[in-house]
């Protein structure tokens, strides 16, 4: 069986969900196995780097035979991918419970409040971090990462703009998510150039307040 243990620490910084209970046991199982698996490949990524690390690294240290890995995923960036939607879906549900009377913009910035405490307290955030933006081997996905984050984020902003008939809110809604989310890339991105030493909270702010004001920053 999966080592929970391991799923739940990662489960903690945002970047794998816990198993929905609302599902069947052989899916409650399926996504355990896979929860499983991409904790053990943080892991590895994080020790010996993601170029490092092999598919048959990863099914060892689960317990599984590459054959069983690959009924989970097609390869390790499939992984990781995984990992980073685990994220995009994580900050699309605290937007849905932001407060009704915030702006879209600020509930936005808002919604990345988890995933800043995480980088800001968690002693592993820098360097996985940098595995997930900066790897070479990861580099032609990460379009369609940032894409599949506006997606899941603009399908949570849309319902705030009731002033707009349908067709212009979901334009309004994939404008500001994705201006959102190159705000943060570029807030990442000054942060791991700075080796983490200058808030990744305030890069944020700034970077948002250059596009839009922030109601309460």
């Amino acid at each position: 069986m999966p080592n929970t243990s391991r799923c739940d620490n990662f489960a903690h910084r945002g970047i794998v969900r816990h198993v929905e209970p609302v599902v069947g046991l052989r899916e409650r199982t399926r996504l355990a196995v896979r929860g499983e698996l991409v904790a053990v490949a943080l892991e590895l990524f994080l020790s010996q780097g993601f170029e490092g690390t092999t598919v048959e690294q990863i099914a060892t240290s689960a317990g599984l035979s590459r054959r069983s890995f690959h009924r989970y995923f097609a390869s390790k960036d499939d992984v990781l991918a995984q990992a980073l939607r685990a994220s995009g879906d994580k900050i699309a549900a605290e937007l849905a419970g932001r407060p009704s009377g915030e702006t879209p913009w600020t509930a936005l910035r808002h919604a990345f409040d988890p995933l800043v405490a995480w980088m800001t307290t968690d002693a592993q955030s820098l360097a996985l971090t940098r595995i997930m933006l900066e790897s070479s081997a990861l580099q032609s996905g990460h379009t369609q990462k940032q894409e599949s984050w506006r997606e899941v984020v603009a399908a949570a902003l849309a319902p705030r703009l009731t002033h707009l008939d349908e067709s212009a809110r979901q334009l309004e809604a994939d404008a500001l998510s994705g201006s959102a989310i190159a705000c943060l890339m570029a807030a990442l991105a000054t942060w791991l150039g700075d080796d983490g030493q200058q808030a990744l909270g305030r890069l944020l702010n700034l970077a948002m307040s250059a596009v839009a004001p922030l109601d309460d920053r």
